[in-house]
């Protein structure tokens, strides 16, 4: 069937916006004629800026300024007066379904375990032993669009690219210096490795590898940057807040090596092909979020039987114990570095 407009809904995590840039390209291809457009937050549409596969990049700041039922209600009239023929949604929540229904769009394919799957004229089977990027590309293969080997891609500009040079000639980088980036953050605590580890983790990085360290985050994550920094001999750049997004990336694509918890700079690291150890604690890659490509090591505590906890962690450790995280030690995460530096 020919399709002229395709909503792809996915207003998610930026983790899961990254993972469904495979899908995007599928659908690119699989429908060459087509326009793409994909709502999302004002993150996920600032990560996605600049991608050649979408027409059109609609933001949706549900949890925001647009937050609420009417807000919602005038997303979906906004949406109506588009006229789409195909809503594609990858993101598993009643409400993109029921957007989806609400915009009159006579075609909408999504997941048998979203909670609005009732809603869709076509369902397809949400597959636990694929990773997420895999299962999004379920969706596009059940529309006949052609299967392949599509990796995750962000497309950086040359503006966002000069910024990131910029960033780090200010912080005194010479062209030849080794840079290692570290995202010790996370939007759920329980994720988060522990700060003072991740402090002798940089000085030990920094002095076998005569390597500058960069510590990541959002503006809302300084406080733990610079505690971080605290506990370090050494003297990192403190990044949290500084970069946008596409920024991030851009600063990730000069690093030798990026470590971080799971979160969505994982995904980003993996997108721009930056060697990248991910710690995982309270959630495991069978879940499917794990990195996506080549060039990882994950480092988990594979033996406890508390694990995983939930599919994104939580606000504290349910035993109180924190066992998945404190059984990572320092020389775990350094000997997964060392297998990619070398």
């Amino acid at each position: 069937m020919k399709y002229k407009k395709i909503l792809i809904i996915q207003t998610a995590f930026i983790g899961d916006v990254v993972l469904a840039t495979p899908l995007i390209q599928s659908l690119s291809k699989g429908f060459p004629e087509a326009e793409l457009h994909l709502i999302t937050t004002p993150n996920g549409k600032e990560v996605m800026n600049g991608d050649p596969c979408l027409a059109n990049i609609i933001p949706y700041d549900k949890k925001g300024q647009q937050k609420g039922i009417f807000h919602f209600l005038k997303v979906v009239e906004e949406l109506r007066r588009m006229r789409f023929d195909l809503a594609v949604v990858p993101h598993p929540s009643f409400r993109s379904s029921l957007l989806a229904f609400l915009c009159g769009i006579p075609y909408r394919i999504g997941f048998d375990r979203n909670a609005g799957a009732f809603l869709f004229t076509s369902r397809v089977e949400y597959q636990l032993k694929l990773h997420e990027a895999q299962r999004n590309l379920e969706l596009a293969y059940a529309l006949r669009a052609p299967e392949g080997d599509y990796p995750l891609q962000l497309y950086i500009s040359n503006r966002d690219r000069e910024f990131s040079r910029d960033f780090i000639s200010m912080n005194n980088i010479l062209p030849g210096d080794s840079l290692i980036g570290i995202n010790p953050c996370s939007v759920w605590p329980t994720k988060r490795w522990i700060p003072e580890r991740f402090a002798q983790l940089g000085d030990a990085l920094s002095n076998e590898f005569k390597a500058r360290i960069i510590l990541v985050g959002g503006s809302e994550d300084g406080w733990l940057v610079e505690k971080i920094a605290l506990f370090m001999k050494t003297r990192p750049i403190l990044a949290a807040g500084r970069l946008s997004l596409k920024h991030l990336a851009g600063v990730m694509e000069r690093c030798r090596l990026f470590i971080t918890n799971d979160s969505g700079p994982l995904h980003i690291a993996m997108s721009m092909k930056i060697p990248t150890v991910a710690i995982f604690g309270p959630t495991t890659t069978n879940l499917g979020f794990g990195p996506y490509g080549e060039s990882f090591r994950v480092v988990e505590k594979a033996d406890l039987s508390c694990r995983p906890c939930g599919k994104h962690g939580g606000q504290r450790c349910p035993l109180k114990n924190f066992a998945c995280m404190k059984g990572i030690t320092v020389d775990d995460v350094l000997s997964a570095a060392k297998e990619l530096i070398q």
